[in-house]
């Protein structure tokens, strides 16, 4: 008998790779039917049938419920569009061929353009205000709190609509830099902050940074550098060299690994066909632009994933020293948040990667 064998009543590790794998080929399943199927009555149903599995799969996370429980839902999805092409054939509904696939990160760039420039809209950009305000209380935080700000050189790299920036430039810096490559966005931001002449909004990308070696004292890249397909380690190197000595870098990546980023590769897929502007003109007033936001983000933009491991090796040598910021209760997905679920590494991988790099 060894040491444990007399616990009856030790909790069994789980196998969850089985079902993983069951549930990738329900996906593989309904996505190849999906494809086959080139219909404008498809497309009008693609749209709510993919924000049905994403809020499907976000409910179980919510609820720290098993994320295999999704398998009942595409393959009642799956059985829907085996009917559907049954009566394709039958002529029941029009078949005509869609337009060829664009560019995944071209068509990253444009979703991007005008999802921010469309749930950003007027009062909107108001209530997502709010999710960067609780965000960068706990990096100012991290950082000695809100007089830190004060006097400092910021660069926010990849923008979006601005949030980040508004919140900043109340708490004296002495620039803030902030660029984006949307041409609608720039224009955008621009006319917001116009008034401000502590505020330059650039339009430019951060795949490769034309800014002076040292030149700020707080480097942000929120969620940005994954959607290029550029060398991830090359971009982040780039953004240290900008960084002074006794600076910060903020950085938010998504991880690698898990059901999320595999469901959110196949709605991409799913809705190759789509576009963006369908998208949100079929949803944009009646769903909170803060989940239209999301709709943008996993459906319509492309990903890098990364390791863990992977990236804290490529930041030691850049860095004195870095620090996992834990993100926010119900904004973010990190282990810190998720203690108590027992699914988290099937459901998220290693979870998002938020860091704060000290120069």
């Amino acid at each position: 008998m060894t040491g444990s064998d007399h616990r009856a009543y030790a909790r069994l590790q789980r196998d969850d790779a089985a079902p993983e794998r069951h549930l990738a080929d329900r996906l593989q399943t309904l996505l190849s039917l999906a494809t086959n199927i080139e219909s404008p009555l498809v497309r009008d149903m693609k749209p709510s049938i993919a924000l049905a599995l994403k809020w499907k799969f976000d409910y179980l996370a919510k609820r720290l419920e098993s994320p295999f429980e999704l398998e009942r839902d595409v393959t009642y999805w799956v059985d829907v569009f085996r009917m559907l092409e049954r009566l394709g054939e039958e002529r029941w509904f029009a078949l005509a061929e869609g337009a060829p696939p664009a560019n995944v990160w071209d068509r990253t760039a444009r979703a991007f353009d005008v999802g921010w420039t469309t749930t950003t809209r007027g009062e909107r950009f108001r209530a997502s205000l709010e999710i960067a305000r609780e965000r960068l209380e706990q990096i100012l935080g991290m950082l000695g709190g809100r007089e830190w700000v004060r006097g400092k050189q910021i660069l926010d790299s990849g923008c979006g609509p601005g949030r980040y920036v508004e919140i900043l430039r109340t708490l004296s810096p002495a620039r803030i830099v902030a660029f984006d490559q949307g041409p609608r966005l720039v224009e955008v931001v621009r006319d917001r902050f116009s008034g401000d002449p502590i505020v330059k909004v650039l339009r430019g990308t951060c795949e490769a940074l034309a800014f002076p070696d040292e030149a700020f004292d707080l480097v942000i890249s929120n969620g940005v550098l994954h959607h290029t397909q550029s060398d991830l380690r090359t971009m982040i190197t780039d953004h240290a060299r900008t960084l002074r000595r006794g600076g910060a870098m903020f950085i938010m990546l998504v991880g690698k690994g898990g059901l999320e980023l595999k469901i959110w590769k196949f709605l991409r897929a799913f809705l190759s066909d789509v576009p963006v502007d369908a998208m949100l003109g079929r949803f944009g007033d009646s769903i909170s632009p803060l989940r239209l936001q999301g709709v943008v983000d996993h459906m319509y933009g492309e990903y890098q994933e990364t390791d863990r491991t992977d990236f804290e090796t490529w930041c030691r040598p850049l860095f004195s020293r870095i620090e996992r910021v834990p993100g926010v209760a119900g904004l973010d997905v990190t282990p810190e948040l998720y203690p108590d679920d027992t699914y988290f590494t099937p459901r998220f991988g290693c979870g998002h990667l938020r860091y704060l790099c000290f120069k």
